[in-house]
């Protein structure tokens, strides 16, 4: 189990954030209304009850929510699936993960939150109409994507992704999906795109449904920092 440290700058959160936009979820369990499955009962980690995504001049931001207390648990793995159109996707993630992804992604974050809140760590992974490449990871240089699991008591993990290493802008619609996972050859336990259950239990496969859209506006005022605190120890572990 490879270990790092991410040295992320202590900086200011200052105005110019754009407004966020809140995508919910139906949560719970199916039988009582929600969308996971009874085979997943208990896992409130995995449970996703929205998902938040604003910009600045240089990054990207995502603040999913869960229903569980990340710093209550040791394992957990948040995908962001995106497609900016920069080539024809694929349905299928970097990390190999039993989820169809439905629309062709050209874009993959898979981040984790393993150490009983204690770290937070991501990749992010660029498609090339052929195979999935490492653009950046928390535990390398950490400059095109960041994570900050400050309020991982209130379920929330939180990842910043550079609008350069995704090549859009001011004005660029970027399509998404969120799924909640574990490890290995697991199927996405929950899925933003869908408000019914994505699988019915570990060894089926989760379809994405409809993706979420997002358009890139520009920051008010000066470029916006998230500060990301301190020293972070990351473990990556899939």
């Amino acid at each position: 189990m490879r270990k790092a440290l991410m040295t992320a700058a202590a900086l200011a959160m200052v105005a110019g954030v754009a407004h966020a936009d809140v995508y919910t979820d139906n949560s719970g369990m199916e039988a009582d209304g929600g969308d996971i499955a009874a085979a997943f009962a208990g896992f409130d980690h995995l449970d996703i009850t929205q998902v938040e995504v604003t910009n600045d001049a240089n990054f990207l931001y995502f603040d999913i929510s869960v229903a569980g207390d990340l710093d209550a648990t040791n394992w957990g793995k948040y995908l962001i699936g995106m497609d900016t159109g920069r080539v024809a996707g694929t349905n299928t993630d970097a990390w190999g993960r039993n989820i169809d992804w439905g629309s062709g992604m050209t874009d993959f974050v898979g981040s984790w939150a393993d150490d009983g809140g204690t770290g937070i760590g991501a990749e992010l992974h660029a498609w090339d109409g052929a195979a999935w490449n490492l653009t950046d990871a928390t535990y390398g240089a950490g400059t095109e994507i960041m994570g900050d699991d400050a309020n991982h008591a209130a379920g929330v993990q939180r990842i910043a992704v550079s609008l350069s290493a995704l090549g859009v802008g001011v004005g660029d619609v970027i399509f998404f999906d969120v799924a909640t996972t574990g490890g290995g050859f697991d199927p996405g336990v929950d899925m933003l795109s869908r408000q019914d259950a994505a699988t019915d239990g570990w060894g089926t496969q989760s379809v994405s449904g409809q993706y979420l859209s997002y358009t890139i506006i520009p920051a008010p005022g000066s470029a916006a920092l998230l500060g990301l605190g301190g020293l972070v120890a990351l473990r990556r572990r899939r």
